[in-house]
């Protein structure tokens, strides 16, 4: 009997060291410093999800969606986020990544307003104010906003400044309104006292596809069973993290404790209002629909310039996706 014990854990002693040896190692350059759509990552390392489907995995924060697709491109890491349009873009000029998941039904990108500056609708953009970034994608879509409401440009004032100095101007009252995210600039300025006012570009004829997964076509084509099984389990840790949203920001911030965790806990929240469209009902979480593309493909020809040969639908590839576990 002693024999037996003594064999069987053996057995277990080599299947556990082939197990740790059979971890593959992969990166996720996320598209910016931790934000409120990043936690579900961090709880799926804490839980193991991502260790049981074989991946060890490393995350790197990020200075922008344009970086993290240069990355994966080169191959520094495997897989990255960064808004679906930055992904065409970069695609357009040779870069060889494709869009593996679509995260959010609904684009993150509005109009953040003091509560006291009248903006109610699209139309209350006129004669106002509005801090916006140079190059970034809210302001390149942003005319699109402007012509599917018949507003003239010129009759919406543009103020360019960095990123971080957005919603101190707002905040200052030196600026209306800013260009910002949902789930980020929005929850920052509520942060410091103030319920802003916010239209959303998706209920005013510019929604696109936005925060997504890539990998490069040389992960697609040589290693499909490791995007297969790094797509399977970010799936749960999404899962995970929209049922137990203080449990995804605990990990997150057991990676950076330096963060304002009541304010993490507000982004992701609103990052996971989000998620949910008409057309992604009843779809694979990370499933976005043809025509969210189209508009997308149309937004970015019209008001970016993108000039492109490479088809709509070859930007993305959803057949590593699964249902999403109930």
């Amino acid at each position: 009997m002693k024999r037996i014990l003594a064999v069987m854990a053996s057995v277990l002693a080599l299947t556990s060291a082939s197990a740790a040896l059979a971890q593959e190692k992969v990166s996720l350059r996320l598209n910016w410093i931790l934000i409120g759509q990043h936690p579900a990552y961090y709880l799926g390392v804490e839980r193991g999800f991502y260790k049981q489907a074989g991946i060890d995995l490393t995350i790197n924060e990020g200075r922008g969606s344009g970086i993290a697709v240069q990355l994966v491109a080169n191959g520094e890491d495997q897989f990255g986020l960064a808004d679906a349009g930055t992904v065409v873009a970069a695609r357009a000029k040779g870069a060889p990544v494709s869009v593996i998941m679509s995260l959010f039904g609904v684009s993150n990108l509005g109009v953040i307003a003091r509560p006291d500056a009248g903006i109610t609708n699209a139309q209350s953009l006129i004669g106002k104010k509005i801090a916006v970034t140079p190059g970034d994608a809210l302001t390149q879509v942003f005319p699109a906003l402007l012509a599917a409401n018949k507003i003239d440009r010129d009759k919406v004032e543009l103020v360019f400044m960095d990123a971080a100095a957005k919603p101190i101007s707002v905040l200052d009252g030196k600026t209306h309104a800013l260009l910002g995210g949902i789930d980020d600039q929005a929850v920052t300025l509520e942060a410091k006292g103030m319920k802003p006012a916010i239209l959303r570009f998706a209920d005013y004829g510019a929604n696109s596809q936005s925060v997504s997964v890539l990998t490069s076509l040389d992960m697609i084509k040589n290693k499909p069973d490791t995007v297969r099984r790094f797509v399977a389990a970010t799936t749960r840790s999404w899962q995970a993290a929209m049922k137990e949203p203080e449990a995804a920001v605990d990990a997150a911030m057991k990676a950076k404790p330096g963060m304002d965790r009541a304010n993490l806990l507000a982004q992701l929240k609103a990052s996971l209002t989000l998620i949910d469209s008409a057309e992604n009902k009843g779809k694979p979480f990370g499933w976005g629909s043809d025509a969210l593309w189209d508009q997308t493909m149309d937004l970015m020809k019209t008001y970016r310039e993108l000039k492109t040969d490479v088809p709509t639908k070859a930007h993305y590839d959803y057949s590593f996706l699964a249902p999403l576990t109930q």
